[in-house]
């Protein structure tokens, strides 16, 4: 390339250096690229790596990258001396580096795997001491992604928006130990009588809601998750609460369970009859929370009042304060079976 200095005096700038472009043949081009990538490629000779030596007395030195080939190069220099002299070759299939520089040998092993920082070594089977790695040891986990910020968070809990039912602060109404005939509770005299089984059933419906706050209670359950318990004594054969919720179409149940299960939502439903369903899910009473049990203390029955229908849990027996309620849910019978946890007498062991 030739180069056209203009030179100026000396109060000014030195001016523009023009290029004279040449023809350069694709040949050339592509040799010059291969030599780039080759010097890329290859390891740089500044860069540290770990080289074996061997010398001798007699003045014979060899370096390699490898063990193997330093002792390589060593006995392929006995092979020619014993050639020179007419000596046979000499046997040295078993000759390996490992042995040759004892690192192989029992005693090196055992002091080697106390080396500072041998307990970094991720891959390899210590034998004879074990290297415990504290959290500051560790190394991160390699991202799939190869950036943090862009992994999703997973040590989140599901999504539950009853969670504060389940809190171990929220003591369950304490178990009362006398008989139901001696606990003459006056403060909801009145309000068993109006749910009692002396009154029509349309009227002992009406006072359902009001008194049924007063008597039962969503706590944590042994049976699972959630339960309903009795915060008073409760009558057998009276109304205890009203599993209320949307009343939707049969045909909308499996498209509702689909969209509940795909936003990890629990899902209750029951059914009054062929063609409708109270759906409890988003909006319904604490009745969606009563647990099965193969040995109940409470039943459901449909009833109709105002030409409407309704889902009403009774009590079958006396029921005391403090005790859990549950109901047969009668699932039918299927392949997969859902296992029950009742941990009653008489368990079926399945809920279907």
């Amino acid at each position: 390339m030739l180069l056209h200095h203009q030179k100026q005096e000396s109060m000014l700038q030195q001016v523009v250096v023009e290029e004279e472009v040449t023809d350069c043949p694709m040949l050339t081009l592509l040799e010059h690229e291969a030599r780039v990538r080759q010097k890329h490629s290859s390891p740089s000779k500044s860069m540290s790596k770990l080289i074996f030596e061997i010398t001798s007395d007699d003045g014979f030195s060899c370096q390699a990258d490898s063990m193997e080939e330093a002792w390589k190069e060593v006995i392929e220099k006995v092979q020619d001396a014993r050639a020179a002299v007419r000596l046979k070759p000499m046997a040295c299939a078993s000759v390996n580096g490992l042995s040759m520089f004892g690192i192989s040998h029992k005693a090196v092993v055992y002091h080697v795997e106390q080396l500072y920082g041998a307990k970094h070594c991720r891959n390899y089977h210590f034998q004879y001491h074990s290297h415990t790695l504290t959290e500051e040891d560790e190394e991160p986990v390699i991202n799939p992604s190869g950036c943090i910020r862009t992994e999703p968070y997973t040590s989140r809990k599901p999504s539950d928006m009853f969670s504060f039912l389940m809190s171990k602060h929220r003591q369950r109404p304490q178990v009362d130990d006398k008989p139901v005939e001696v606990c003459n509770e006056m403060i909801h005299k009145s309000s068993r009588r109006a749910t009692s089984m002396d009154l029509p059933m349309a009227m002992r419906f009406r006072k359902l809601r009001e008194h049924a706050k007063e008597a039962v209670g969503v706590y944590r359950s042994f049976i699972h998750g959630r339960g309903l318990y009795c915060k008073r004594n409760i009558d057998a054969g009276e109304m205890v609460i009203e599993y209320a919720g949307e009343v939707i179409r049969a045909t909308l149940t499996d498209k509702r369970e689909k969209y509940y299960d795909s936003k990890g939502i629990g899902c209750y439903m029951f059914r009054i009859d062929d063609f409708d369903v109270v759906d409890a899910t988003m909006h319904g009473s604490a009745a969606r929370f009563i647990n099965h049990s193969c040995e109940p203390n409470c039943y459901s029955k449909v009833i109709t009042v105002d030409n409407r229908k309704h889902i009403v849990i009774f009590a079958s027996r006396q029921i005391k304060k403090g005790e859990e309620l549950t109901y047969d849910y009668k699932f039918p019978i299927e392949d997969v079976k859902i296992t029950c946890s009742c941990s009653s007498k008489r368990c079926r062991r399945y809920l279907n």
